[in-house]
């Protein structure tokens, strides 16, 4: 651990500890560990964020769930300020001498924001946020990351606040637009439902890796539109690749004229 990862270090009470060691007394021997290594990560981070006066319940994770941690690997947590939901987050155990992250594919979901590394120390005592990657590729996710490739756990406070900035102007900027948006019309009503918070989570992500505005919005588009392919028709998804394709094509040009809206909108109230 090096001396930043000690800043974020977060000690470890008893009695969660005693928890989450329930929690794997009641699981196979061959799941147990791993069990209480994710409940306890699911923990760390809750108690992380605390700090920064962000709201999270840590009990409704499926990590702290005994049915459901019989049967996924899931280790979730929505994240919120005040009543506003700022996504979900997956918390993954890493060791201290793994060289990569290893990312659960049960866990690979468009509505994650980001994949945290949790580091435990062998006497459950400590945790500490190793690093974090955001919203993976819709279609390409890489699912091991190289340690060294994590970004430091300050930047995930960079990522909640875009994502409040989101928040608070979506409504107008982005989803209003996005309603009458030509590929959404086509899927419905439903479809834009379930999948609010994938698109929200690749607007944080472009807006946190990539530092020039056209990249930006280029990257967001790009994820969305891969989205949008993944549940269209046939026909329409024949047409959409084929658009993809073109990069004058007008409802190319409509999306990222959206995206483009929705980021100055950000950046002007920054200023």
């Amino acid at each position: 651990m090096n001396i930043q990862q000690f800043g974020q270090l977060v000690p470890i009470p008893s009695v969660p500890r005693q928890l989450c060691e329930g929690f794997a007394r009641q699981m196979q021997p061959e799941r147990a560990e791993a069990v209480k290594q994710r409940a306890i990560a699911v923990w760390v981070v809750s108690r992380y964020l605390d700090r920064y006066n962000y709201q999270s319940d840590y009990t409704q994770s499926s990590a702290w769930n005994l049915a459901l941690q019989a049967l996924t690997e899931l280790a979730d947590l929505e994240i919120k300020e005040g009543e506003i939901s700022l996504g979900i987050v997956e918390c993954i155990p890493i060791a201290e001498s793994a060289e990569t992250l290893e990312i659960p594919e049960q866990a690979v979901m468009s509505d994650r924001i980001a994949y945290i590394a949790v580091e435990i120390n062998p006497e459950n005592t400590w945790g500490a946020i190793v690093g974090f990657t955001p919203a993976l590729e819709i279609e390409f996710p890489e699912l091991s990351i190289d340690r060294d490739n994590l970004l430091p756990a300050d930047q995930l406070l960079d990522l909640l606040d875009h994502a409040k900035n989101i928040a608070e102007k979506a409504e107008k900027d982005i989803w209003e637009p996005l309603k009458n948006y030509d590929w959404l019309k086509n899927l419905g009503e439903e479809w834009f439902t379930e999948n609010r918070q994938a698109i929200i989570a690749q607007l944080e992500r472009a807006l946190l890796l990539e530092n020039e505005a056209v990249w930006q919005i280029e990257s967001a588009a790009q994820e969305i539109e891969a989205l949008i392919g993944q549940f269209a028709a046939v026909e329409s998804s024949k047409e959409l690749v084929m658009s993809r394709e073109d990069a004058t094509d007008s409802k190319r040009q409509e999306l990222r004229q959206i995206i483009g809206g929705l980021f100055r909108s950000l950046r002007d109230n920054q200023k």
